[in-house]
């Protein structure tokens, strides 16, 4: 009896082991499927170099697939064959170096980052928490460029220089017709204080293109132009309150004649005139209805066709100046037609537009 116990107990003993090893094959499984091993992962997005304080270790800083809602980071210490040079963070751009000598390797999870979640760093390591806080830096510094720079939308401005004028009233109607901002560089004229203000009223922007408009006066000097512009600037406000401080330069910033009157006066303006506050607008769209006067409205707007789809943000140039420019009035209805026929949004000029100069 006792020699049939003493077996019955020992394929007892077997039969409990066999048992807990499927538990914990089972057990292993199913952690397995929940965390990937991250040496089965495939680097996968982003690879970003960084050195650490001492500027002389490098790391491979890998995004991996995700699974779950998670993100795998793998961060592979060794040596960069620039560290020893290197004084200052190296370039942001994607690299494919896979020269480095894997002395070290740590996993890092976080969760995957949405607009709903913000993705936090554990602090299981010092040098992973300073890669991360490296990369959110990138991320923020490219975003906000981004916002800044790369608005992908395709906006159109319409800009009158040189009125108010007898067709002011004319060009205002067609603008509220098709429900348009458009921005007038206006010049000092008699006997105009209510067109001046009528652009404001109707929703448009009031800018500044000089007091007397002559090159002759306003480019003898910096002095001269200054003290022309100063007073453009103080009438619109006088009469209509606007402080305006955006601007366009008469001729554009990249004329010529005013070497007539002082060498390279306009290199130095551009700077200065961003000194006292002010932002100058050029254009990239020329209608040339100022290369003669009342020219074919057909040809005006065949010369807006030419041109406007170089740029997602086109700067258009028209001219407001009474009779000589009554083909403008004719042209801007299909100019407007066309220019939204393209897809393009078609707004006046603020702070926050796109401002485009010829250099």
């Amino acid at each position: 009896m006792k020699k049939n116990n003493g077996k019955g107990s020992t394929v007892d003993f077997i039969l409990v082991l066999v048992m807990f090893g499927m538990v914990l094959g089972c057990f292993m499984a199913a952690m397995s499927a929940i965390v990937p091993d991250s040496a089965r992962q495939q680097p996968a997005v982003n690879r970003v170099s960084a050195f650490d304080l001492d500027g002389k270790q490098a790391y491979d800083f890998i995004e991996t697939d995700g699974k779950n809602g998670l993100k795998y980071y793998v961060i592979t210490k060794g040596t960069s064959s620039t560290a020893s040079t290197a004084t200052t963070l190296p370039s942001r751009s994607e690299t494919t170096k896979k020269s480095v000598q894997e002395a070290a390797v740590t996993t890092i999870v976080i969760p995957d980052v949405t607009e709903e979640t913000t993705a936090s760093v554990p602090e299981e390591t010092t040098t992973a928490t300073a890669l991360m806080t490296e990369t959110t830096q990138t991320t923020t510094t490219t975003t906000s460029a981004a916002q800044e720079q790369t608005d992908r939308r395709r906006v159109a401005y319409l800009t009158f220089d040189d009125g108010p004028s007898e067709n002011t009233g004319k060009i205002l109607d067609i603008l509220d017709q098709y429900d348009v901002k458009a921005t007038f560089f206006v010049i000092y004229h008699k006997n105009m204080k209510s067109t001046y203000q009528e652009i404001v009223n109707r929703g448009h922007t009031i800018a500044l293109h000089s007091y007397t408009h002559s090159y002759r006066k306003i480019y003898k000097s910096e002095e001269a132009y200054f003290e022309d512009l100063q007073k453009i600037h103080d009438y619109i406000y006088d009469v209509t309150g606007v402080d305006s401080h955006i601007m366009r330069f008469p001729g554009g910033s990249s004329n010529t004649i005013s070497n007539k009157y002082c060498k390279g006066i306009m290199k130095q303006l551009k700077v200065d005139v961003k000194e006292r506050g002010y932002v100058y607008h050029d254009w990239n769209v020329d209608s040339t209805d100022a290369s003669g006067n009342n020219r074919d409205p057909e040809v005006l707007l065949e010369n807006v066709k030419a041109r406007l789809t170089k740029s997602r943000k086109s700067n258009i140039l028209m001219h407001d100046t009474g009779k000589m420019k009554q083909t403008t009035v004719e042209a801007l209805p299909r100019i407007i037609e066309y220019i939204r026929s393209e897809g393009y949004e078609m707004e006046r000029l603020t702070d926050d537009s796109a401002v485009i100069t010829h250099g």
